[in-house]
């Protein structure tokens, strides 16, 4: 891989994490047309650039993030308190309702590991997938604007939302947002907790990659091409979130169906 290709593949990534468009369909449709496979070890550089994007979550909702942690684990030392933190305590309970959301992707994702794999090998599948995010999309033009605070069943419909997302294709930000959405669930509050909630999901799939990585080994020529796509992918991380937030506010978050249509039809009649 070319340092051009590195910048072109970590700018996709760094955009399409956050905005509603599925990074992983895009990294696959962008291999496919770049021939990425040139590079030695597309496992290290999807590690790299997937590490940038979780960095800018860290930077953007850093202290939400440093609430919930606090709140979270003081209050798990003391268990026969849990009851009452959970109804009293609002940041211990989404703290929980976030765990509780990624049960549904953690477990189908370890359970169907090798079969979602698959999918990434298949851009025309992905195409396939992209016109039902476009869809998605598109849907949150109808629901009224609402404030419903998330519970335990509105959390595990996200969860189950997030699950659907494995598949290349399925925007993860784009299924859970609008789930949240149509249930009432306010633009903020929704995003929100979309983006911290696939934190630990994100560091447990990092793991795994950086446990096969350790398999294959990594060259030194390899490394400027991996710091390259770690750098961009994290400052147009960044970016793009706070651009995504500000589309919510703005209620323009169906905008994205538009382009989702537009490059499944593309890539249905490329592949």
């Amino acid at each position: 891989m070319s340092p051009l290709s590195a910048a072109i593949l970590a700018t996709i990534q760094g955009l399409t994490e956050f905005l509603p468009v599925s990074s992983s369909g895009h990294l696959v449709l962008g291999e496919a047309l770049l021939g990425s496979h040139s590079f030695g070890n597309s496992i290290a550089f999807e590690l790299v650039v997937h590490l940038g994007t979780f960095l800018a979550v860290l930077v953007i909702f850093w202290k939400d993030i440093l609430i919930l942690g606090k709140v979270f684990f003081t209050r798990l030392l003391k268990p026969r308190t849990w009851t009452t933190e959970y109804q009293t305590n609002d940041e211990f309970k989404i703290s929980i309702l976030m765990l509780v959301g990624m049960l549904p992707a953690g477990f189908i994702g370890l359970l169907l590991r090798d079969q979602i794999s698959e999918l990434f090998s298949q851009p025309y599948m992905v195409s396939i997938a992209l016109l039902v995010t476009g869809s998605l999309l598109l849907s949150t033009m109808f629901f009224k604007k609402s404030d419903k605070p998330i519970d335990l069943k509105r959390a595990l419909l996200i969860g189950f939302a997030q699950a659907l997302a494995l598949i290349p294709g399925i925007s993860r930000s784009g299924s859970t947002i609008s789930t949240a959405l149509a249930l009432g669930v306010k633009q903020e509050q929704a995003a929100r907790f979309s983006f911290i909630m696939v934190l630990p999901l994100i560091v447990a799939a990092t793991i795994l990659e950086f446990l096969d990585l350790m398999k294959v080994g990594i060259t030194s020529d390899e490394i400027w091409i991996l710091l390259i796509g770690l750098g961009i992918s994290f400052v147009v991380g960044i970016f793009s979130l706070k651009w995504l937030l500000q589309l919510l506010k703005q209620g323009r978050f169906h905008y994205f169906a538009w382009y989702c249509f537009t490059i499944a039809i593309i890539g249905l009649f490329y592949f």
